[in-house]
């Protein structure tokens, strides 16, 4: 097991000992659905109702070291916690706060990664997530993904968010991305 699959592993099972719901997302979710990717953080999201947020923002601080000096006002003022795993591997703890974003975390699917079950942002989440960023990395692993899963992808749920998406941002391309990679033969 690499010291990143051990860092995933301890924070699912601290996230899921303090019962915060969460997905993994980022590099190592892509890496996830089978399409390699590298990268040296684990980009978790997490929800925590309002009422719940900092006593779980210092739940968390009393079991893996947060890099903010006041871990309850930065994560309050940008909503992501930046820590470092028992190994040293650098965290990053996305709070959630939309009911859509709640939803997407209990869309998420158990994987198996560090030797323990993991809740990763479902296929169709991970690449609607990946199409809102302009980053070409993200734009990149957006691709790859769709074309692995052209087939089995739920179009039904997701064309409708991605034409919205694209609308709302006025970004054709998001829509043009997803179409070129379905499309292929």
């Amino acid at each position: 097991m690499t010291e990143l699959e051990a860092s995933i592993a301890e924070v699912a099972s601290i996230l899921e000992e303090l019962s915060v719901p969460y997905m993994l997302i980022g590099g190592l979710a892509v890496a996830a659905w089978g399409e390699a990717r590298a990268t040296l953080d684990v980009d978790v999201s997490v929800w925590a109702e309002p009422a719940d947020f900092a006593p779980t923002v210092r739940a968390l601080c009393a079991r893996l070291r947060a890099l903010p000096a006041d871990p309850l006002r930065f994560a309050g003022e940008t909503r992501v916690l930046p820590m470092l795993s028992s190994l040293g591997i650098r965290l990053d703890l996305v709070f959630a706060t939309l009911p859509a974003e709640h939803a997407l975390i209990a869309r998420a699917c158990a994987k198996q990664l560090g030797g323990r079950s993991v809740n990763v942002a479902a296929i169709e989440d991970l690449i609607w997530m990946k199409l809102i960023s302009e980053r070409p990395k993200d734009l990149d692993d957006a691709r790859r993904l769709i074309r692995r899963f052209r087939r089995t992808l739920d179009r039904a749920y997701l064309e409708p968010k991605l034409q919205e998406l694209s609308e709302a941002f006025a970004r054709q391309d998001i829509l043009d991305i997803f179409r070129l990679e379905t499309d292929r033969p």
